[in-house]
C-alpha cells in the first residue's frame, strides 16, 4: 500500500482508539460517581435516611433557639439606643 493511504489511515485508527479508550473511561467515571451518590444520599440503607432527617431536625431546632436569642439581644440593643436618644442629654454627658 502507498504511504499516502497508510499514514491517513493509522491516524484514523488512532483516533478512533483514543475515542474508545475514552468513552470507556468515562463510562467507568460515571458508574464511580453513581455509586457513590447511592451511597452517600442514603438509598442503600432505610434507616440512614431517617437518622439523616432527625439529624437535620435536631440542627433546624438548635438554629432557631440561635435565632430567638439574637432577636432578643437586638430588641434590647435597640431599646438602649433609642433611650439614649429621648433622653435631654446624651448618655455619659453632663451639664457643667
Amino acid at each position: 500500500m502507498p504511504p499516502e493511504i497508510i499514514d491517513p489511515l493509522i491516524a484514523l485508527l488512532a483516533l478512533l482508539g483514543l475515542g474508545t479508550f475514552s468513552l470507556i473511561g468515562l463510562r467507568m467515571f460515571l458508574g464511580y460517581k453513581a455509586r457513590r451518590l447511592e451511597t452517600s444520599s442514603g438509598r442503600g440503607e432505610p434507616g440512614r435516611v431517617d437518622d439523616l432527617v432527625e439529624e437535620l431536625r435536631n440542627e433546624v431546632q438548635a438554629l432557631r433557639g440561635d435565632l430567638g436569642e439574637l432577636h432578643e439581644r437586638m430588641d434590647f440593643a435597640e431599646r438602649l439606643l433609642t433611650r439614649g436618644q429621648n433622653a435631654e442629654s446624651p448618655p455619659g454627658k453632663r451639664d457643667a
